[in-house]
């Protein structure tokens, strides 16, 4: 039997939560993080860029209530301590497809720009 991982966020993750647009997406958000934990969905492995900073830790999830072709959210995550060895899903940042928004605050929140 699988142990479920442990759910945590980094400091300022609510306030991205509290800045989406509605309760749908809100919601949305929150759900992804239970699927993510769960081991019912997976992101996407990002990377160093120069636009972002060095994400190479980190997944990402698109997502969008109103069920568009091109997602405008972004849920960015890691594991904790590692991939690996992980105990936990760590809420990183959550935001806007427009302007890199979520990648920029996740990078900012991890001291990374």
């Amino acid at each position: 039997m699988t142990r479920a991982l442990a759910l945590t966020a980094l400091p300022g993750f609510q306030d991205d939560i509290d800045a989406l647009p509605d309760v749908a997406t809100r919601q949305m958000a929150v759900n992804m993080l239970l699927h993510v934990r769960n081991g019912n969905v997976r992101g996407i492995a990002l990377d160093d860029r120069v636009s972002t900073g060095d994400l190479g830790d980190c997944f990402k999830l698109y997502f969008d209530p109103d069920g568009s072709d091109k997602p405008r959210f972004r849920l960015v995550y890691r594991f904790t301590p590692n991939e690996v060895q992980a105990v936990a899903i760590e809420a990183v940042a959550v935001g806007r497809r427009q302007g890199l928004d979520a990648y920029l605050r996740a990078a900012a929140r991890l001291g990374r720009l």
